[in-house]
């Protein structure tokens, strides 16, 4: 088991996970924390080397590259694998466990705190892994998750090399039972992405139920609501209720919603503008989900 306090964020991305990472960093004073260790990002050409070797720095080049090129170093690889069947819940644990027992050991700070969309199918497994833990799973209006991720263009939007050595999504052809799996190739990019956010947010939603330590927070409650700094304290207070963990900053969240980070683009328009077609589409396959989580369709 791994002992040391650990707070786990996650979500399917584009729910500000970038931004906990550095919120814990900066409101925990004995914490190291980070976003998506093991993930190789690509911004633009004048922005890829620092943040690459920060990460072979923070993981180790046995980690971040021959692991990592073998794929034996990648959390959403577990969650894709175990969503699909390929991983039972054994397997998926040792897996969790081999890929960050000695990263975290390695690590010199008292709590480790990790934003990762890879954890995402694997909150009802850790507490076979972590010992104290708390997990927060973010969930954001369909909506306004399929526009800002069709703008940002990475699900199902990459060509070229990107498209073969970044992370594979899953796809509605992995489950024969789907309907939507014969007719797959004939989808557009805007309907495989509704069938993402329900798909795999059900998923995810499922396993948050059978962990007493895990929590579903909402993205706009946090973010755009009346009261975002009482569900932001809300969160932290949450996150923070382990053994060895003290919060002398918490003044300090003051402001911090007024940061964003990671913003994607605004070419998609919003709900209110989108085709009768576009609607009619997002609602045949994200409604079901949306009224569970209580968000209204007008």
């Amino acid at each position: 088991m791994i002992d040391k306090p650990s707070i786990l964020i996650t979500s399917l991305g584009r729910t500000g996970t970038q931004f906990f990472s550095i919120l814990f960093r900066d409101i925990l004073p004995d914490c190291d924390s980070f976003h998506e260790p093991d993930v190789v990002q690509y911004a633009g050409v004048e922005n890829r080397i620092k943040p690459f070797l920060n990460r072979v720095r923070n993981a180790g080049i046995y980690n971040m590259v021959f692991l990592k090129l073998i794929g034996k170093w990648s959390l959403v690889r577990l969650s894709d694998g175990r969503l699909k069947g390929e991983l039972n819940d054994i397997e998926a644990s040792k897996d969790l466990h081999r890929q960050r027992a000695k990263f975290i050991q390695s690590k010199k700070r008292k709590v480790y705190v990790e934003s990762n969309i890879g954890y995402y199918g694997l909150l009802d497994l850790l507490p076979n892994v972590f010992s104290q833990h708390r997990a927060i799973f973010i969930v954001r209006d369909g909506r306004d998750w399929v526009r800002s991720t069709f703008n940002w263009g990475e699900i199902f939007g990459k060509k070229g090399g990107r498209a073969i050595f970044s992370h594979k999504w899953p796809t509605a052809k992995d489950f024969p039972d789907s309907p939507y799996a014969e007719q797959w190739q004939s989808l557009s990019r805007f309907q495989k992405i509704c069938w993402v956010w329900s798909r795999l947010n059900q998923y995810a939603l499922n396993t948050v139920e059978k962990n007493p330590n895990a929590r579903v927070f909402y993205f706009e409650k946090i973010f755009s609501g009346e009261q975002k700094y009482t569900h932001l304290k809300d969160l932290i207070d949450f996150a923070v209720d382990l053994p060895g963990i003290s919060v002398t900053q918490l003044d300090k969240t003051d402001g911090w919603l007024k940061k964003r980070v990671h913003m994607s683009s605004k070419d998609f328009p919003a709900w209110e503008n989108w085709t009768p077609e576009h609607k009619d589409q997002f609602q045949q396959m994200c409604e079901p989900l949306m009224k569970k989580l209580g968000y209204k369709i007008e």
